[in-house]
């Protein structure tokens, strides 16, 4: 490992399962990773999973007798998050720490949900302390959108430990890293141009949304597997961040949001494509905020690597 590295324990197995995302397809096939919601014999008689503009994953790791259970984002709506809890027969109780990628609505506003369904059990949540940033996004035509953050006090309130971290930290016995700020490296992610923040009282443009990072876990002689929340940061950013910090090259799976919707953000795709190329990861699993074009290109690009994801898939690596 070189100098300078931090060392993640290398785990067995881990499992993903998608609690939120944009996207939900009963009918989709499981595959040799890619666990589909089992529908049984009469399907619709159960209550199924709902999708919506948002994400959230729970991270299941497994170390010999050792286990974790991490939750990746909340979603955006708190009745929605929670009846997919229920639909998806998760139980919060396993849960022994949160991760808040940054502190963007579609991301942050089921945790008060969550809170309330924790009870009294007092769980870690790690986030970057610009994630309680006021922002907004100023559209070209003048118009702007507002992005609601977790409110401190709101958290503070609740029976959970806030831990505000800007660099990297372990979670559940150093099987789970969460990345912290990451370093931007590539010349052609700069981030979202049309994004701004509140600091003290004036609004200041904030294209990098510092507060995006990541978690990484690092599965037995497969490699790295990274699952991130939009990917502010730009994915190939995100991919050589974790391979940096971690002192790990191969990258076994990318699950979550790459950002790479709209105009701002469709003349970068064939670059990130051709890096993605270049890494080579098993399987890629673009969701959220990646946007049609460039879910498109990568499942073009890198046929064998690319798998569509749908709200209730378990993803078992």
């Amino acid at each position: 490992m070189p100098q300078g590295t931090i060392p993640l324990l290398p785990v067995d197995q881990v499992k993903i399962t998608t609690i939120m995302d944009n996207s939900i397809d009963l009918l989709m096939t499981s595959t040799e990773v890619a666990k589909r919601l089992r529908l049984g014999p009469n399907p619709f008689e159960r209550p199924q999973p709902v999708a919506e503009h948002g994400f959230s994953v729970l991270i299941d790791v497994k170390q010999g007798a050792k286990s974790g259970t991490v939750l990746f984002d909340t979603g955006l709506n708190p009745r929605n998050f929670l009846y997919n809890l229920d639909a998806l027969e998760i139980n919060a109780a396993d849960v022994q720490a949160i991760i808040l990628s940054h502190g963007h609505a579609d991301h942050a506003m089921g945790l008060p949900g969550f809170t309330q369904r924790l009870g009294s059990r007092n769980v870690p949540l790690i986030l970057h302390p610009d994630a309680y940033l006021e922002r907004k996004l100023v559209l070209p035509n003048g118009d702007e959108s507002y992005l609601p953050p977790p409110r401190k006090s709101d958290l503070l309130r609740e029976n959970i430990q806030v831990i505000e971290e800007i660099g990297p930290s372990m979670l559940v016995e150093g099987m789970v890293l969460v990345s912290g700020e990451v370093a931007r490296t590539t010349a052609f992610e700069r981030g979202f141009p049309i994004h701004y923040a509140k600091r003290e009282h004036d609004w200041e443009p904030d294209p990098l949304i510092h507060d995006d990072q990541c978690a990484v876990i690092h599965v037995r002689d497969k490699g790295l597997v990274i699952v991130t929340g939009c990917g502010h940061s730009g994915i190939i950013n995100i991919i050589r961040n974790a391979q940096a910090i971690t002192g790990i090259q191969e990258v076994y799976a990318v699950i979550g949001g790459f950002h790479l919707n709209g105009p701002f953000f469709d003349p970068i795709i064939p670059a990130t494509v051709a890096a993605l190329q270049e890494i080579n990861p098993r399987y890629l699993v673009p969701g959220h905020c990646t946007g049609w074009a460039a879910t498109h290109q990568i499942a073009r690009a890198m046929p064998g690597a690319f798998v569509a994801n749908s709200v209730g898939t378990s993803f078992v690596l």
